[in-house]
């Protein structure tokens, strides 16, 4: 039986192991969700690989969910699509995908990046080891038999919507996350593909995320459920995840926090900030001019601790209870989060994670509390940052699966000294699809219109005054040793 839905949009995201489709109503509501998870592989230590295939094959499964569950797809009116930057899909002559498609978390071009970085003179923000250049300079040296066969590069997205339509293009977003954009002049910067032995012809056309990408192929159509009159755009990379978790504002600290972490606050247009020290730096390729920082793991420390510290089977809420059971400060113990190395406000691959200041006294209740305790001294330390760049912050929201994290947004809460807003179990990434959609549809509505009216109304939660002292102390030992790790690898 066949639900009746109003005219819809239809937002999907290419994820680093799994495919969301979600579909919304014309007002932004979320009417439903279908996903699907794949693997990526790991050849070697600190390699990671993915198979386009597997992307496409996820799509067909999620969107014949969502039939199968009743919903008509005929009725949507504007597809989206949004997901990881930084993988490069490689396409030959005929289209099809090249091996090896090197995801953006892999590290092997290490080397590559730091000759990149001297010889480019580009801050980190615009140029680290999950880039694509770097990657394209590996297989250059490792692998230029691959580089000899390509015809396209491409993105996740790009790809999938290749797939969809027939035609190849991409986004301003997803050239940024290539190291390949001149941001002075919002085109292809080709010089950089001189070492690749890449001709420039393999970039696709750059187009803004809400430009019409073409018709569905019959075929796709067909096969999808789709009506052949359904309105595709070129979407965008998932650094719109920094406009989905909250609606912005400024005062506002958003913070989405996933496996890692991504935050942001709305600046004013005619304010001028110096970001040359590179901890923080300004993002400028959305609609919005925001300050931006990355922590590289956050919800990902939190499972990493769940897994080395309880028996295999063992709920996340045991980990998560005896924390709560645990003194604040966890008894002087703390831990630097850094699992995968960090990014703000370091960018140094090399950083690693630690505990500091065990006893024989402490339990691994300690050592939980501590890791969810760290992830939010390394979230205030970029607050502070941006307080030194003269960006008030009155409040944080919190977005992302680490906002329904019992517990942890109230640590937050407490560690920052800031009242939270919690927009927990709200779509972040995809939201701005929907926007674009929207106004791509109807061009008398504003991003700005559309965005807001996809946010229902958060949860507040207060500071606890009487423990600001206990996290104070221990949070400027963290500072310390924090700094004192990352000048050690210099």
């Amino acid at each position: 039986m066949k639900r009746e839905i109003s005219t819809s949009t239809l937002a999907i995201d290419v994820g680093t192991s799994a495919l969301k489709a979600v579909l919304y109503t014309a007002d932004g509501q979320v009417l439903t969700t279908a996903t699907r998870r794949y693997d990526y592989r790991i050849p070697q230590p600190g390699w990671a690989e993915a198979d386009p295939l597997e992307w496409w094959a996820a799509l067909v499964a999620a969107l014949a969910e969502l039939r199968t569950s009743g919903y008509d797809l005929q009725a949507v009116q504007a597809l989206g699509l949004t997901g990881q930057m930084h993988t490069a899909v490689l396409l030959d002559e005929a289209g099809q995908p090249l091996s090896p498609t090197i995801l953006w978390l892999d590290r092997r071009a290490t080397d590559e990046t730091a000759e990149l970085l001297h010889q480019l003179k580009l801050p980190s923000s615009q140029l680290n080891s999950t880039y694509t250049l770097p990657k394209l300079l590996w297989l250059a040296r490792h692998q230029p038999e691959v580089l000899a066969r390509t015809h396209t590069l491409l993105w996740p997205k790009d790809y999938l919507r290749y797939r969809l339509t027939g035609q190849v293009m991409t986004d301003l977003t997803e050239a940024g996350g290539a190291a390949l954009l001149d941001l002075e002049r919002r085109a292809w910067a080709t010089e950089r593909l001189a070492g690749l032995k890449l001709s420039p012809a393999v970039l696709p056309p750059l187009q803004p995320a809400e430009a019409d990408a073409g018709p569905l192929l019959p075929d796709a159509a067909a096969r999808l459920g789709l009506s052949p009159t359904t309105k595709v755009i070129v979407g965008a990379g998932d650094v719109i995840a920094l406009l989905g978790g909250a609606p912005p504002k400024l005062g506002r600290l958003t913070c989405s926090l996933g496996s890692s972490g991504m935050l942001s606050t709305l600046l004013p247009a005619d304010q001028a900030i110096d970001v040359s020290c590179q901890r923080l730096y300004i993002y400028p390729l959305l609609p919005y001019r925001l300050l931006n920082g990355v922590l590289s793991t956050s919800g990902a420390a939190l499972t990493w601790a769940w897994q080395a510290l309880y028996d295999p089977g063992t709920p996340l809420q045991t980990i998560l209870d005896a924390a709560a059971q645990t003194p604040p400060g966890a008894d002087g113990l703390f831990f630097l989060p850094f699992l995968a190395g960090e990014r703000c406000p370091y960018w140094n691959d090399a950083l690693r994670g630690s505990f500091y200041g065990l006893t024989l006294t402490h339990q691994r209740a300690h050592m939980g509390r501590a890791v969810l305790e760290g992830v939010a001294y390394s979230l205030r330390r970029l607050l502070e940052i941006a307080e030194e760049l003269g960006v008030a912050i009155q409040e944080l929201a919190l977005a992302g699966g680490g906002a329904t994290i019992s517990g942890w947004p109230q640590i937050i809460a407490d560690v920052c000294q800031r009242p939270v807003l919690l927009y927990a179990g709200q779509e972040t990434v995809t939201r701005a699809i929907y926007a674009y959609c929207a106004t791509a549809l109807d061009p008398t509505t504003s991003f700005d219109e559309a965005l807001n009216r996809t946010f229902a109304e958060p949860q507040p939660l207060h500071p606890r005054p009487e423990l600001a002292a206990v996290y104070e102390s221990i949070y400027r030992r963290y500072c310390l040793l924090a700094d004192f790790a990352a000048d050690a690898l210099k």
